[in-house]
């Protein structure tokens, strides 16, 4: 049977029990990469909506905001718990350095790295029964970084070390140009040595353990692993690290390794790999795109077409392309004409396009026919299309897709898309909405419109680009009056933080019933101000006129009296003189 028919079943089961009962819930024990909300709270609420029980280490141990895990806490905690899983999906970056920007930044010995390595050999051999779905990353090699997740000199050297790299990849693939490899020399004397060789040496004991790990997988240690290309780009160190473990590995079955794209979508994508191994599916893929290079296109962060990578994804997850039948998850793929942007760009102000148009019709059609579509919104990075998002709310879509994601890179998308997609059939009607929700508030309300607010506010207070607890409330207010006006929804049911402290990410907080503090945004107390002042004014304005009008009529009786008054002395007078003549007439008469 293939999965659709299944899907239809079990949408019919939701509706009939508002839920779907599961006699023992599976307990997944996860080890995230960092308590970043899409390594673990969003990872975990998508899971636990669909029936699973997650058990992670405490968040002491994990890499936060001050980017330093603790592996052997971590370790303890295993042995702890794992006597309680059915299942575990395990970070390595978590597990060898401490997290994945620790993995950027350690001073670790390669003996101790390799020490906590064998440590994952020795937990199957305890415990053989219970699965291993790890995840590690090949270490980027961003363009910049001035947000600590780097070396500190990074700040200052990484673009001529980003140079220095991607010169390194051609010479050595032999596409380097006479000029280039004078750039190369050029820089390599622009970068102080000690910078050089700390972050060639520690990329090289990191290459080391990803080969350990890849001989793991080669001797069956793991269900799955996956390397993930973390921020990768065409010519750099990454991409030169991939070429030579993708030769070692080369013999390995996609069943079992898979190497690309991403790292924040790994956990959740594992996750969706073990629902799909345990319950013997195998789900069929088909995409659909709109006018443009579709699944050519190379998106931003990324070395290859965003075709490979969901092709990649899929297999992931044990799946396949559906071919001429029809598939069970269709994945709308919405790409540019061109080339992918920033989604705070000015041309993200959700003009609409004929394409984009063309796009959803084509989109509800899949809808209206009963086939699940998971949206994948890598028109721009880091956010949602808001001329997509304008049209799902008018063809009354927003809830009627499994899954939609349109966050950071594409293959971080790709991944969640694909994971939720596969997990939603599993969730009651209102855990699906809230999952929907969160991704709506996450990637549409604050990443495509709202962060670049708050970066104004940042920038005009000359706060570093850091949030105060002030612009956290108007990230709060502004969020809750988008979900209001964008999603007819009750703004006390949605909240957010600031979890790193920085206006990268937030953790949407949504809640099916009303809990959340309401917050007013700053242009709608200004608009009350206003509103008040003018009333104020108006109110003092009538009290003015009311007091001039009493006093015009206190005046004109004043005036009256006075008239009165000056007449009856006039009369008294005048009677006084016609006495005097009558006297004087009787008296001579």
């Amino acid at each position: 049977m293939i999965l659709h028919k299944k899907l239809v079943c079990l949408t019919a089961a939701l509706l009939l029990s508002g839920g779907l009962f599961m006699a023992e819930a599976k307990t997944i024990l996860l080890v995230p990469q960092d308590d970043r909300p899409v390594s673990l709270a969003y990872t975990v609420s998508t899971a636990e909506k669909a029936g699973y029980d997650v058990l992670t280490p405490p968040k002491a141990y994990l890499s936060g905001k001050n980017y330093h895990g603790s592996p052997d806490q971590v370790w303890q905690w295993i042995k702890q718990n794992m006597s309680k899983a059915d299942c575990v999906v395990l970070s390595t970056d978590t597990l060898i350095y401490g997290g994945l920007v620790d993995s950027r930044k350690h001073n670790e010995s390669l003996d101790t790295l390799m020490a906590r390595e064998n440590r994952i050999s020795q937990l199957h051999k305890s415990y053989p029964q219970v699965p291993i779905y790890a995840f590690g990353t090949i270490m980027r090699t961003p363009y910049a970084s001035n947000s600590g997740v780097e070396p500190y000199y990074y700040s200052n050297y990484g673009n001529a070390l980003y140079r220095i790299s991607g010169l390194q990849d051609k010479m050595d693939t032999g596409d380097i140009t006479n000029e280039e490899a004078a750039e190369l020399l050029s820089l390599k004397l622009t970068v102080p040595s000690e910078y050089l060789q700390d972050w060639f040496k520690r990329r090289t004991k990191n290459n080391t353990i990803n080969r350990m790990l890849i001989k793991d997988t080669q001797s069956g240690l793991f269900a799955y692993y996956c390397e993930g290309h973390d921020d990768n780009s065409k010519n750099s160190q990454s991409a030169m690290e991939a070429r030579y473990l993708g030769k070692q590995s080369q013999k390995l079955s996609p069943k079992i390794y898979g190497s690309f794209p991403g790292a924040d979508q790994l956990a959740l994508l594992l996750i969706a790999r073990y629902h799909n191994d345990i319950n013997h599916l195998k789900p069929t893929f088909a995409s659909i795109y709109p006018l443009g290079r579709a699944e050519d296109t190379v998106p931003s962060y990324e070395s290859q077409p965003i075709g490979k990578t969901i092709s990649e994804h899929i297999e992931a997850v044990g799946g396949t392309a559906a071919g001429k039948q029809t598939p069970d998850i269709v994945l709308a793929v919405n790409t540019p004409l061109s080339s992918t942007g920033e989604s705070g760009q000015f041309s993200n102000y959700g003009m609409m396009k004929p394409s984009t148009t063309d796009f959803m019709n084509r989109v509800k059609d899949v809808v209206d026919r009963g086939i699940p579509v998971s949206m994948v919104d890598v028109y721009f990075a880091n956010g949602s299309d808001n001329t997509l998002m304008s049209l799902m709310t008018q063809n009354d879509l927003l809830y009627k897709v499994a899954a939609y994601n349109g966050w950071n890179t594409a293959s971080n998308t790709i991944g969640y898309a694909i994971a939720q997609a596969i997990l939603a059939p599993n969730m009651s009607a209102q855990d699906h909405k809230d999952m929907l929700i969160e991704q709506y508030i996450d990637n549409w309300a604050y990443q495509a419109n709202v962060r670049k607010n708050i970066t104004r506010l940042t920038e005009l207070e000359h706060t570093n680009y850091k949030p105060t607890p002030a612009m956290k409330e108007e990230m709060i207010a502004e969020l809750q009056d988008f979900a209001k006006r964008k999603m007819n929804l009750d703004p006390a049911t949605i909240s957010a933080d600031f979890p790193w402290g920085r206006l990268f990410e937030i953790d949407a907080k949504v809640s099916p019933t009303p809990k959340y503090t309401v917050y007013l945004t700053a242009a709608e107390k200004q608009r009350r101000a206003e509103e008040a002042a003018k009333k104020a004014a108006e109110e003092a304005k009538k009290k003015a006129e009311a007091e001039a009008k009493a006093k015009a009529q206190q005046a004109k009786g004043n005036t009256n009296n006075t008239g009165n008054t000056d007449n009856a002395t006039d009369a008294t007078s005048a009677g006084e003189e016609s006495d005097d003549d009558i006297s004087t007439i009787v008296i001579y008469k």
